[in-house]
C-alpha cells in the first residue's frame, strides 16, 4: 500500500514527454537541442568548445548514439544501469549461489520468465476481485469494501494512507493521508489537456480497454467505465494541487497539516476515512493530511449519485494494474502500447525485463547479492573522503558569503556539521528471511507473498515506532544519489559508482568533475529554497532570518527568470524556470564546490574536470520522452545543465579562452549563480 498508486507501474512506463524543439537554435537558447535523438546528425551540426561546450565534448557520442529496442533514451545513466543490470542478470542465473537471498531472487526471476505457467494461469484472481467491486450497490457497501482486505491489499482506494516521516518529529514515523491517484499524474491536465496529457490518456484508455475486453465487458460497457472513471478524476482533480504547486518551496508548509484520528473524523464526516484507518489497524499518534481541500471535495463527491463513477474508477484501475503481470498476450500488447506512447521501437529482451521486475520487487536481497560481488570497502572509503572534503569547502563557503547574517550563517554551518554522510551501502538491512517464493507456484502468488511481507515489514512493524537511521537505503543497484531533508543526510549509493561517474583509475580531476560534482550537488539541497525549511535534525523549522531568506529567494528569482527566457520547443514555449530552479542551483553550487577544492591543488587540469562534467550528462532521447520531462522533471535538460552552468565560472572561460562573441560567453553582470 503506502504511497504506491494503482497506476504507478503504468505511469512509469508512460510518463515521459510536451514538445522538445526539433533542434533549431533560438536567440534565447543559442545551442542546438542535442538531447533530441538524431539532432546533431540531422542538422549537420559541428559545435566547438567555444560555442557549445556540451555538444563539442560529447560530439562523437551524440553522432553515433542509438536507442536500443524498447528504450526511449540512452546516455551516461542508462549505460551504467545497463552494466548494473548485466551484473544482476548474472546473479539471477548463477545456480552456484546459495542462501535465502539467492533462492527467492532466482525463484521470482524464473516465475516471471515462465510464459507457459503464466499463460495457463491467465487472468488469475482478477475476475473474482472485479466481481467484488461489481457487487457494490450502495454507499454502505462501498464503505465496507474500503474497510476490507481486498481494498487494502490491492490499493483499491480513493484516499490512500502510508508511512512517512513526520516533518516536525523526524525521529518518528507518521501516517501520511494521500490524495486520490490521478491517471494523468498532474491535476492541471484535467483543466487544459497538453500534448503529453493526451498521449498519456490515450495509453491509459487503451490499457483499460484491452483488459476490460479480456474480462468479458462489451464495448458499450467499456466506454462507460473509462468515461465515468475519468469524470470522477476530473471532479476531484479540480481540488488538488498541481505539479508546479507541489514542487514549490511553499508546498512544504502547505502540505503539513497534522491531525488526530478524531480531527480526521471531524474533517471527513461523509467519507469514512477514520473508520477505514481503524478497520485496517493503522491508527497512528502522528498523522498528516497533505491536501485538506482535496479531502473536503472528496466528502462532497462521496454520494450515491457518484457511486457508479467511483466503482468505474476502481474497476479501471484494478484491471489496468494486472496487464503486465498476467499472460503473454497481455504483456505483448502492453509493450506495443508503450512503444506507441513513448516513441520507441522494439522491446527489451524478456530476460532483461525479468531483471528489472525482480530488482523492483526484491531490492534488498538483490542489493546484498550485488554488493557481495561488485563493491569494495575501499570504494566506500574514497567516496566518504570526497564527501568530507566537500563538506569542508561548504563550511568555508558559508563563512565567506557576505550576504548571510551571522545568525543564519551559524545555523547553516551547524546543519552542515550535523549532516549524515551515507556512502555506497548501509551496514544494516531489512531481514527477508521470513519471505518465501514458491518456485512451483504462480507469478501472481509470488507477488501476493511479496506484498504481504512488505505490508508487515515496511508498514505495520514501523507504525508508531522510532526511525532506525542505520536502514538508510533499500536499493543500491540504481544509478542515483539524493539528499533527504527529513534526515539531513546525503546518500551516494553504490549504483552510481561506475561508468562515467566513477572508477578508481580515473584522474583526480575526473573524479571531481563527476562523482564529486554529484556530491556537491546533493549537499547544496540542504540550503536551497526547500531544504532551507528543515533544520539540522531534519525537522521542519525556518532557521533563516526573514531578511536572509528574502535575499536568497531574490537570488533564486534571478535564476528562474534567466532559465525562463529560454525557448524549449517549436511552439515558442518558454522553459519552466520555477520547476527546475532548485536543481539548477544545486548544479551550480556543486561545480563551485569542486572548483573550490581544485584551487588548493597545484597543477589541477581544469580541461579534464570540465570535460568529465559534460560527459556525465550525455543523453539522447525521443521527442515524446522530452515532452514529458519538460512538464514533470525538476532537472533542466542536460545540454542546458552543462552549458548554462559552466558559464557561471571564470575558470571555465580561462581554460578555453572564451571571450565576448563566443556563444558560450556570459557577461559577469548576467551570471546568476545563487551562491
Amino acid at each position: 500500500m503506502c504511497f504506491s498508486k494503482i497506476f504507478a507501474a503504468l505511469v512509469i512506463m508512460s510518463l515521459f514527454q510536451v514538445r522538445a524543439f526539433a533542434g533549431e537554435k533560438t536567440a534565447q537558447t543559442p545551442w542546438l537541442n542535442t538531447n533530441l535523438i538524431g539532432a546533431v546528425k540531422n542538422n549537420d551540426y559541428h559545435p566547438s568548445l567555444k560555442n557549445d561546450f556540451y555538444g563539442a565534448v560529447n560530439y562523437e557520442w551524440l553522432i553515433n548514439a542509438k536507442l536500443k529496442p524498447g528504450y526511449s533514451r540512452t546516455g551516461a545513466f542508462t549505460e551504467l544501469q545497463d552494466e548494473l543490470d548485466a551484473n544482476l542478470r548474472a546473479i539471477m542465473t548463477d545456480k552456484s549461489l546459495t542462501g535465502h537471498d539467492a533462492e527467492i531472487v532466482q525463484n521470482l526471476y524464473s516465475l516471471w520468465l515462465d510464459w507457459d505457467k503464466r499463460n495457463k494461469n491467465g487472468l488469475g484472481d482478477l475476475p473474482e476481485l472485479i466481481r467484488e467491486i461489481e457487487a457494490i450497490k450502495t454507499l454502505d457497501d462501498l464503505n465496507k469494501f474500503f474497510m476490507s482486505k481486498t481494498s487494502f491489499n490491492n490499493s483499491l482506494v480513493i484516499a490512500d494512507f502510508g508511512l512517512g516521516l513526520d516533518n516536525k518529529d523526524s525521529e518518528s514515523y507518521n501516517l501520511e493521508l494521500v490524495p486520490t491517484g490521478l491517471s494523468l499524474g498532474d491535476s492541471a491536465e484535467y483543466k487544459n489537456l497538453s500534448t503529453n496529457g493526451a498521449r498519456t490518456k490515450k495509453f491509459n484508455d487503451s490499457v483499460a480497454n484491452y483488459m476490460l475486453r479480456r474480462l468479458g465487458y462489451d464495448e458499450s460497457k467499456i466506454s462507460g467505465i473509462i468515461a465515468s472513471a475519468f469524470e470522477f478524476e476530473k471532479k476531484i482533480a479540480a481540488h488538488m494541487m498541481n505539479v508546479n504547486e507541489l514542487e514549490s518551496p511553499e508546498a512544504i508548509e502547505k502540505t503539513y497539516n497534522p491531525l488526530s484520528l478524531d480531527d480526521l473524523r471531524e474533517k471527513s464526516k461523509i467519507f469514512p476515512f477514520a473508520d477505514i484507518i481503524e478497520a485496517h489497524k493503522a491508527n497512528s499518534r502522528l498523522m498528516n493530511l497533505q491536501q485538506p481541500e482535496w479531502l473536503k471535495a472528496l466528502n462532497d463527491l462521496y454520494t450515491s449519485e457518484n457511486l457508479d463513477s467511483i466503482k468505474a474508477y476502481l474497476i479501471r484501475n484494478l484491471a489496468s494494474s494486472y496487464m503486465g503481470k498476467i499472460d503473454e498476450p497481455a504483456y505483448r500488447e502492453l509493450q506495443r502500447l508503450s512503444n506507441e506512447r513513448n516513441g520507441t521501437k522494439g522491446s527489451k529482451p524478456d530476460n532483461e525485463i525479468a531483471v528489472d521486475f525482480v530488482h523492483g520487487n526484491l531490492s534488498v536481497p538483490v542489493s546484498k547479492l550485488y554488493l557481495s560481488k561488485h563493491v569494495s570497502s575501499q570504494t566506500k572509503d574514497e567516496i566518504t573522503q570526497i564527501m568530507r572534503d566537500t563538506v569542508k569547502f561548504y563550511r568555508e563557503m558559508l563563512k565567506s558569503e557576505k550576504w548571510l547574517s551571522e545568525q543564519t550563517r551559524a545555523k547553516a554551518i551547524e546543519k552542515l556539521d550535523s549532516m549524515r554522510l551515507n556512502s555506497a551501502y548501509p551496514d544494516k538491512w531489512v531481514d527477508y528471511s521470513d519471505l518465501t517464493i514458491n518456485p512451483n507456484g504462480t507469478l501472481l502468488e509470488a507477488l501476493e507473498s511479496i506484498r504481504d511481507f512488505g505490508i508487515k515489514k515496511y508498514f505495520y512493524d514501523r507504525l508508531n515506532t522510532k526511525v532506525d537511521h542505520d536502514l538508510w537505503i533499500s536499493d543500491v543497484t540504481v544509478v542515483n544519489a539524493y539528499y533527504k531533508p527529513s534526515e539531513n543526510s546525503i546518500n551516494i549509493i553504490a549504483g552510481i559508482l561506475g561508468g562515467d561517474f566513477y572508477n578508481s583509475s580515473m584522474s583526480y580531476e575526473q573524479k571531481l568533475g563527476a562523482i564529486g560534482m554529484v556530491i556537491g550537488h546533493e549537499i547544496s539541497h540542504a540550503f536551497d529554497t526547500r531544504g532551507a525549511q528543515f533544520d539540522k535534525t531534519g525537522n521542519m523549522f525556518m532557521w533563516w532570518t526573514a531578511e536572509d531568506f528574502k535575499e536568497f529567494n531574490e537570488r533564486a528569482d534571478r535564476l528562474i527568470k534567466y532559465l525562463s527566457t529560454m525557448i524549449v520547443d517549436d511552439t515558442g514555449t518558454h522553459y519552466n524556470g520555477a520547476l527546475v530552479h532548485t536543481e539548477t542551483i544545486a548544479d551550480m553550487t556543486g561545480i563551485k564546490a569542486m572548483l573550490g577544492i581544485a584551487a588548493s591543488h597545484k597543477g589541477f587540469d581544469y580541461d579534464k574536470f570540465f570535460r568529465q562534467y559534460a560527459k556525465i550528462w550525455k543523453l539522447v532521447q525521443t521527442r515524446e520522452r522530452i515532452d514529458s520531462l519538460l512538464k514533470f522533471d525538476v532537472h533542466a535538460m542536460p545540454y542546458i545543465r552543462v552549458n548554462a552552468i559552466v558559464q557561471q565560472f571564470p575558470e571555465f572561460f580561462d581554460t578555453y579562452k572564451i571571450v565576448s562573441g563566443d556563444e558560450m560567453y556570459l557577461a559577469p553582470d548576467s551570471r546568476v549563480a545563487v551562491w
